[in-house]
């Protein structure tokens, strides 16, 4: 029932009014090997659209490689043992209150073999300038998992940054704060604590209409200790295609 709405929903966003560009994003994540956790390698291809009434979707599907193998000197990229990473699809409402205030919900959801997660979210956007923008997102996410009866929830702050005053590149930082629920660990014995720091950088300037781009962040690890301050850094690359 749920796939059949945001299916509605989709359609009813396409035949809504005359389109904006559309962009397939692709991306390559890799968390090297650190402490006891193997190396692991994550891709995704994601296809967005906006239309100028304001309703945008996107859909992505999702692979991994090396995340269930127990190894800790796994192969950085091991092709034999990918796998389906689940899919995701959402859609969403940017609302202008003016030229410099935007206010977006979307409801997500994602599913693979083990889990189904419904999220809904609010971002509110300023553009402080021609070169500055901020943002902030709260996130409610809810999971289930098949002949299971417990469920899982948390929410989520994103407190974002932008800047675009460089003539080749746009740069962007992101910080996330995670609430979940008691007897859930974010960080060490904290079930509420900073869950990512993000870096993003940007090449606009190939007439192509392709953009690549590269992030830098960092994850929590080893929460389950009080004596190691670790930060487990990952790496994605990708390219954007606007169409």
């Amino acid at each position: 029932m749920k796939n059949k709405l945001l299916c509605s929903a989709i359609l009813l966003a396409f035949t809504s009014t005359a389109v904006s560009a559309a962009t397939v994003n692709v991306r390559h994540e890799y968390k090297p090997k650190f402490g006891e956790q193997g190396a692991s390698n994550v891709d995704r291809v994601a296809v967005s659209h906006r239309f100028k009434n304001g309703i945008g979707f996107e859909v992505e599907a999702k692979w991994k490689s090396n995340v269930k193998t127990g190894k800790t000197n796994a192969a950085p990229l091991d092709f034999d043992q990918m796998s389906g990473n689940g899919q995701q699809a959402n859609i969403s409402y940017a609302y202008k209150f003016s030229d410099s205030f935007t206010l977006t919900p979307q409801y997500k959801w994602e599913s693979n073999d083990s889990k189904f997660g419904q999220q809904f979210n609010l971002t509110l956007g300023y553009k402080v300038n021609s070169d500055w923008n901020v943002s902030f997102r709260q996130r409610y996410h809810y999971e289930t998992r098949p002949n299971n009866d417990k469920s899982s929830h948390y929410n989520r702050w994103t407190f974002g940054a932008g800047y675009r005053g460089l003539e080749s590149w746009n740069l962007g930082a992101s910080v996330d704060y995670t609430f979940k629920q008691d007897g859930q660990v974010v960080y060490k014995d904290k079930d509420a604590y900073f869950s990512e720091v993000n870096f993003t950088f940007e090449y606009t300037q190939l007439e192509s209409g392709f953009r690549p781009f590269g992030e830098i962040g960092f994850n929590p690890s080893r929460k389950d200790t009080r004596e190691v301050d670790a930060w487990r850094p990952m790496f994605r690359v990708g390219v954007k295609y606007s169409f």
